[in-house]
Parts: structure tokens; sequence; C-alpha cells
């Protein structure tokens, strides 16, 4: 049953932050007097929060990035929830593989965080970090580093995420990827992406989970 390893995206995947993010980054641009832009930054959700800050900021970057992190820190545990039925499908899967980790760009204090705050980490064997790779997602290495973890090749693995970025460096690291329709990208944007598999409900992606024996 399964693929062995099964590697998971975390914002916009399995905890419900985009609130969170947006919030922020309204607050944050408000502050700076940095035009909204009907939410482009919105669109920069799962890369680095370094990148998306020199993109909307250029040379004042930097006081966007330390803006955006103090302020979401105030406001962190009140925003953040998990996607109803991720810990349900988590317990489900959990039992039937040799491992389920989490591979994202936040940073760790924070991805820690949300973990603890949710519950999840009950489920989880191994976190892959931003602080742990020097190419981040679309770029392979972040789910290369999560196969590291277990040990694990790309034939045995499944990364499954929200965005295209999450898809891309699936692709990249040679592994099945699974697109979720519930986060960010929607399922055009995603379909663009090209996954292996696009599930827009928790029972899609176990059914598809099982079929990859």
């Amino acid at each position: 049953m399964l693929r062995d390893y099964v590697l998971f995206d975390l914002d916009g995947t399995l905890l419900d932050s985009l609130p969170l993010i947006e919030t922020t980054f309204r607050h944050v641009f408000e502050t700076m007097d940095i035009p909204w832009e009907n939410g482009a930054v919105m669109k920069t959700v799962g890369l680095p929060l370094r990148d998306a800050c020199r993109q909307f900021a250029g040379e004042r970057w930097q006081e966007l990035f330390d803006c955006y992190i103090k302020y979401q820190l105030e406001i962190h545990d009140e925003y953040i929830k998990v996607f109803p039925g991720a810990p349900e499908t988590l317990a489900e899967i959990k039992p039937l593989v040799k491992g389920v980790g989490v591979v994202t760009s936040k940073r760790r204090p924070m991805a820690e965080r949300g973990i603890a705050i949710t519950g999840l980490g009950r489920y989880l064997d191994h976190l892959v970090t931003l602080e742990d790779v020097e190419k981040p997602k679309p770029d392979a290495e972040p789910v290369r580093r999560g196969m590291e973890k277990f040990g694990a090749a790309p034939e045995q693995t499944v990364f499954v995420g929200d965005s295209y970025f999450d898809i891309e460096s699936g692709r990249n690291a040679g592994v099945i990827t699974v697109g979720v329709t519930w986060g960010m990208a929607s399922r055009a944007e995603l379909e663009v992406a090209g996954p292996d598999f696009l599930v827009e409900t928790w029972a899609d992606l176990v059914r598809v989970l099982k079929g990859l024996s």
C-alpha cells in the first residue's frame, strides 16, 4: 500500500495559514506604504519570505522582512489553524508507510510552532525547513533533503503540496507529486504546474496514495 514515504508541504497543505499570511502582509504593506496591488504578493506564498520581500520592497526588503516577522509572531497563535481532515488523514496514513515528513520554505521556529499548536507533530517523523537548504523550492533540494532524512529513493517517495513551487520541486527531485486544491493555488494553476495527481479532498488524497502500490 502506498509509496514508502510521504512528504507534505506545510502552509496551504496541512496548515490553513493563508489568513495569517494575508493579514500579516496587509499590515506590513500598510505600515510601509507599499501598494497592495490586489494581493499580488500572495502569489509568492511557497517561496522563502526573503524572496517575496525583495520582490515587493526592493532595497527596503530587510525592513519589510523584519516587520513581517515581528507582526506575525504577535498574531500567529490566534490565526494558525489546521485544515479540517488533516489530522485524521495523517493518522490513517502513518501506520501504513515507513515515514511521514514535512518540507517547507518556512523558517524552523515558526514551522515548529505551528506544528506544535495544531498537534500535528505526533504524526510527523521529520521536518525540512528553509534553514536546511541552500536552494529553496522550486529547486529539488528541499524534497531531496526530505528523502535523505529517511534514506529514501525518489521512486519510494510522494510529495504533496498546494503550489507551483511544491509541484516543481517534487518533479525536479524525481518523486510522485500530488497537488491539493484547498490551498493558495487554483485548480487551473495547479493543472499548469502538472502534478502527477490532483485532488480536491482528503479522501481523494488517501485513495490516490493507496493506489500507488
